[in-house]
């Protein structure tokens, strides 16, 4: 008689060290990447009030596309861990190859929402200079967005087999190139034309393929994933990619809703004027800068739940969510207090203008408010995605930021219907405040919730 011995498995370790390795690498390269929009704010800034108006325009649509389009995409990170944490490594090749396919198709569609630019331009209300800043910037978008998407690909692989540094050194070297690249786009050195603010948008398509670039030679050419890679060429596998787009969809809606709570606003207040759109943009900018370090919790305890599911250790899951969670208030905690008494520092950074000054100021109390209830929104989403869950929080994401946060604060800011005056910029921040802080108690309560019952092997019908 043969004996059949089975491999036991070995979670990962879920330290608040092993947190901590994860998440630095991943927090600087977010860093890095949002630290590209924040350099073209402050030298659109400079360059004046119209073309950062139309560079915050045309960041605002190309994000709302883009965001939506690459959390689609994000199906293969969890996948990617649980298979990671089974020792299931080939596995992962293929469905990195299956990612492809889904960024091809999801690409032209893209291209096609973004090059509609007369439809974002009577949207936005633009015209004159601004129009054509914005309009040049779509433009560009277009050509770097196929590029864009399937580094992202890339990015969610890496971090899934708990290798993020690799994002973090490409994403630095592109951040040293960003401001040279802006500054020949924007004043026209050597055979290029001035392009002004659109100038941001063009560096940030360059970026895009030249990020493709490097991490698919990292892919090819670095043994350690020798063991992922596929020797064949992939045909689309429709079990796969359906696999993939049941959770990827949903999470690509969510990171849309989310996402365009604020974009959305910038389209909708650039209504009312260059000076209260560049306040407003100064603090979304802003916090979407601080907005990534509990992302980078979130990536990393992502990682630590799905790989300790795929290596059927359900309580080391729970632990990493719980202490993701832990770790990700108190850092939210620090951050907004420190955003509130330095405002006037940072907001002097981005501009000299008394008038964007006043808007700025007035908004990032807001900020500092929703912070970290955003932070337990971001980190619990992300946790339940490890345990396959990403319908649910796509519908409080629905409801809450767009029903409430957009329906209601276009209402507080253009009418006097609820208040005795309209507010303004101040009516948005008003209702995605309120919506980000019931999201945050919600999806928080259960990223507490699912662990705990998987891990006591209990059954759970949430999707």
């Amino acid at each position: 008689m043969t004996t059949v011995v089975h491999k036991r498995l070995t979670p990962p370790s879920t330290s608040y060290w092993e947190l901590i390795k994860l998440t630095v690498p991943i927090w600087i390269a977010n860093i890095a990447i949002v630290g590209g929009g924040t350099i073209d704010t402050l030298m659109a800034g400079h360059y004046g009030a119209v073309q950062l108006a139309g560079v915050a325009i045309g960041g605002a649509v190309t994000i709302s596309v883009f965001v939506a389009l690459v959390g689609v995409m994000q199906g293969l990170s969890p996948i990617a861990g649980h298979h990671f944490g089974a020792g299931h490594h080939m596995r992962i090749g293929e469905e990195l190859h299956q990612t492809m396919w889904i960024c091809f198709g999801l690409s032209i569609i893209g291209v096609a929402v973004l090059g509609c630019t007369p439809v974002w331009m009577a949207i936005t209300k633009s015209t004159g200079e601004v129009a054509h800043v914005a309009t040049l910037y779509l433009i560009f978008s277009c050509i770097g967005l196929p590029g864009s998407m399937a580094g992202r690909a890339y990015t969610a692989l890496n971090a899934a087999v708990s290798r993020p540094k690799i994002a973090m050194v490409i994403s630095l070297i592109l951040l040293a190139l960003k401001a040279p690249l802006n500054y020949i786009f924007m004043n026209g050195i050597g055979p290029f034309p001035e392009l002004g603010g659109a100038g941001c948008g063009l560096s940030t398509a360059v970026s895009g393929w030249l990020t493709l670039g490097m991490f698919w030679a990292i892919w090819r050419f670095d043994s350690f994933y020798e063991k992922m890679r596929k020797k064949t060429f992939s045909w689309p596998n429709t079990k796969i990619i359906l696999g993939q787009l049941r959770l990827g969809i949903p999470i690509g809606i969510s990171s849309f809703f989310e996402v365009t709570s604020f974009t959305f606003m910038t389209v909708f207040i650039s209504r009312l004027g260059a000076v209260t759109v560049s306040g407003h943009q100064i603090v979304a900018n802003l916090s979407s800068l601080i907005y990534m370090l509990p992302l980078s919790v979130a990536v990393s305890g992502t990682v630590l739940v799905s790989q300790s599911l795929g290596a059927g250790s359900p309580c080391s899951a729970r632990t990493a969510t719980y202490r993701a969670l832990k770790m990700g208030i108190t850092l939210a905690l620090t951050t907004s207090m420190l955003m509130y008494f330095f405002k006037y520092s940072v907001v002097s950074l981005y501009t000299n203008d008394p008038a964007v000054i006043a808007v700025a100021t007035t908004l990032i109390i807001y900020a500092s408010i929703y912070h970290v209830f955003d932070a337990i929104n971001c980190i619990g989403a992300f946790a339940l995605r490890g345990y396959r869950i990403t319908l649910v929080p796509m519908v409080i994401y629905g409801v809450l930021l767009w029903g409430f946060g957009l329906g209601l604060g276009s209402t507080f800011c253009f009418t006097d219907y609820l208040t005795p005056e309209p507010l303004g910029a101040a009516g948005y921040w008003t209702s995605i405040t309120i919506s980000l802080i019931i999201a945050g108690i919600i999806v928080g309560g259960l990223a507490v919730y699912v662990p705990n019952q998987v891990c006591e092997g209990r059954k759970i019908r949430i999707r």
